[in-house]
Order: structure tokens, then C-alpha cells, then sequence
């Protein structure tokens, strides 16, 4: 039970900590933002650096403008979601279960305006995953979650193309497309993934595909980055966490993105990038949805074409404002993946079942057992 008195007690002696006056270091960022974009040769400076920490080459100049045109033509929406119920020990059981959803939605193009769809996935780690030495972690839940959600996409545009595809098509998904994720877990968990996740990006490029991830709130410290080496005047021997530990991207964009544009397109350069084949290295740019400003990466397949580009940044946007903000195909496809508290213990329900018809007895720990009655 919450005592919440204490609870507000607790958040008011923390207020100081929690809402943090960023001025002094958006000013500093700002007034460096300024004098770094007027540098002709900062670009060159910066693709010669060679540092341990992301920094993103560019096209065309820093902070570059482009307005997104409002999209009127009709349009196929393509997005896929998912969730998951993690392994729990408590529960006698070494299965987790993971739930994709996926939402099309038409816009004028004369067909069934929304299709909506889940489908649950179940895995025994001792089955499929023991022999890879990385069974019994979240981390591989997580990555075989992102490799469904690519997975689905791609099987899904297949089947609307057979059913006969009306062009455009764009598919959204929730997430980066740079996997972050495994750049500091073990190698055969990094390599076993990212090549599956590799492998469906070049099928993605086979079919063409219009293609984003979209992210919410990013925490990006790319652009920032950028900032910091101007201010560190390149030098690489210096701690540069030490400069704008608070701002993140979004407080740089928004010095020069006015709502309903996007900025020019940026090379992700991370170490982890460095594995992906050279067509389907992750790109990414900001768009000013007026709500918030967003981040969305594309692959470099789709960053060689403008006019695929422009077709993205027009739908995204459309997308937000038709969702209140945020896009509503992804917003739908995240309302059919989640599973929710009942769902997860009617899953756990099932692999009762499932042991009684075996004959075989679930372990359940003794917190699992106090947590269904607790005695006083």
C-alpha cells in the first residue's frame, strides 16, 4: 500500500533535484550554436575527429530548414508495435511470451479504412535460446522483440502488396533504428541479433520500403556532441560529459526548427553503426510536429532519396497532428501489443493448465504464493 503523505513528503525534499534550471547551459549552448555555424570548415573539422563518443556527419549546412508540405493524396499507413511478459522465476516457469501488434490504415485510397491485428508469440528459453549462452536475461526478450517487430513489418507489406498494394506505403514503428541496445552487451548476443536485424533491413531495401522509426522525447546527444567539440575546440584529450550534462538534442533544434519543418539529414557514426552494411546505415533527422519536436531514423537506402524523404516527413507529420501529437498508427499499434496485468496473469493461468495435463507440478516460489493471499 502507498502511504502517500510520505510520498509527498519524500517528492518535496527532492524538488530541487527533479526541476533543474537548465538557463546558464542553453545560453552557453546557444551563443556557441552561433559562432559554430558561420565556421565554413567546422564540418571537415568535425568528420576528422576521431573520438570514442557519437558524433553524426551532415548534408547540406548544420542547421538547414525544411518545411514539410501538408499531405492531402491518399495514403497506406503500415505500423507495428510490441510487448512482452518477461521470464519470472517466481512463477516455476522459464517461458516469456511477446505480443506484436500490428495496425494498417487507409486514407483515401477506397479500401477498409483500419485493419487491426495481435499476435502472441511463446518461447521456452531452454528450447530455443540455452545453446547461445544468453537465455534467461530481459536483454534477449528486448532483442527478439525488435526482431519481431521488423520481422512483421516486412511479412506485412508482402502480404498487402499481394492483396494489391496501392502506392504509398509507409511503415512506422516505435524505436530506433540504431540498436543501441547491444552496443555494450556480449558478443554473441550483439552478433547473433545483429544480423537478423541487419538481414531485414536489406530485405526492407529489396522491397523498396518508405520506412521510420519514430521516437518520442528523444535523449539524443548527438547534436549536443557537436556543441561540445566546438566548445572544447576539438580537442579530444578533455572529458567533454563535463560540458552540457543536461541539455539534450531537442534543446539545440530547437534554436533554429520552426513547427511543421524538419532539419537536414544526419549520418549516425556510433560504434555500433559500424556493423550495419553501408546501405542500411541508420540516418536520422528532427521534425517539429508543434506538439514536440521528434526524432525519426530512416536507413541509407531511403536517406539517397529526397522525394522518399519529403513523402516520410509529410506523413509523419500528418500522422501527429491526426493523433493529437503523436502518430496515430503507432499509438494504435502499441494499444494492440500491451499486455496488461489480467492478460499476464491469464498467461500464467494457462501454463498451470499446461503442467496439470503433463502431470507435472509448477514450482511456484513462496513470494509468488504469499503475493495471491496474504494471511495476518
Amino acid at each position: 500500500m502507498l502511504h502517500k503523505a510520505k510520498v509527498l513528503k519524500a517528492l518535496e525534499d527532492l524538488e530541487d533535484s527533479l526541476f533543474v534550471d537548465t538557463t546558464q547551459e542553453l545560453d552557453s549552448a546557444y551563443k556557441a550554436w552561433k559562432q559554430l555555424i558561420c565556421d565554413d570548415t567546422f564540418k571537415e573539422k568535425i568528420e576528422a575527429c576521431d573520438v570514442d563518443w557519437p558524433l553524426p556527419t551532415w548534408e547540406g549546412n548544420l542547421d538547414d530548414v525544411f518545411p514539410v508540405q501538408s499531405y492531402t493524396d491518399p495514403y497506406q499507413l503500415l505500423a507495428v508495435d510490441g510487448s512482452q511478459i518477461y521470464p519470472d522465476k517466481h512463477q516455476g516457469t522459464s517461458c516469456f511470451l511477446i505480443n506484436v501488434g500490428t495496425v494498417e490504415l487507409q486514407y483515401g485510397t477506397g479500401l477498409k479504412g483500419a485493419t487491426l491485428d495481435a499476435t502472441p508469440h511463446v518461447f521456452s528459453e531452454r528450447m530455443h535460446f540455452s545453446d547461445d549462452g544468453f537465455a534467461g536475461s530481459t536483454d534477449l526478450v528486448n532483442c527478439k522483440r525488435e526482431e519481431l517487430e521488423l520481422e512483421y513489418g516486412y511479412n506485412h507489406i508482402i502480404k498487402m502488396e499481394q492483396e494489391g498494394l496501392k502506392d504509398p506505403l509507409v511503415f512506422l514503428f516505435d524505436g530506433s533504428l540504431i540498436f543501441w541496445h547491444l552496443e555494450s552487451k556480449e558478443e554473441n548476443l550483439k552478433h547473433y541479433f545483429l544480423k537478423k536485424y541487419c538481414d531485414q533491413l536489406k530485405l526492407f531495401k529489396k522491397q523498396k520500403t518508405i520506412m521510420g522509426g519514430y521516437i518520442s522525447l528523444p535523449k539524443s546527444k548527438e547534436l549536443v556532441n557537436i556543441v561540445r567539440m566546438f566548445l572544447l575546440q576539438f580537442s579530444t584529450k578533455k572529458n567533454p560529459l563535463e560540458l552540457l550534462p543536461l541539455l539534450v538534442d531537442t534543446a539545440i533544434v530547437n534554436f533554429f526548427l520552426p513547427p511543421g519543418a524538419r532539419t537536414t539529414l544526419f549520418k549516425n557514426r556510433s560504434t555500433i553503426s559500424d556493423y550495419y552494411p553501408e546501405s542500411v546505415r541508420p540516418y536520422f533527422f528532427y521534425i517539429n510536429v508543434s506538439d514536440e519536436i521528434a526524432r525519426v531514423e530512416i536507413p541509407a537506402y531511403l536517406a539517397e532519396d529526397k522525394s522518399a524523404v519529403d513523402l516520410l516527413s509529410a506523413i509523419v507529420l500528418d500522422q501527429s497532428q491526426k493523433g493529437g501529437g503523436y502518430p496515430v498508427g503507432i499509438a494504435e499499434a502499441h494499444e494492440q501489443a500491451v499486455v496488461k496485468g489480467p492478460d499476464r496473469e491469464f498467461f500464467y493461468h494457462l501454463i498451470e493448465k499446461c503442467g496439470i495435463k503433463q502431470k507435472r507440478r509448477i514450482m511456484l516460489s513462496q513470494k509468488s504464493r504469499k503475493k495471491r493471499g496474504i494471511a495476518v
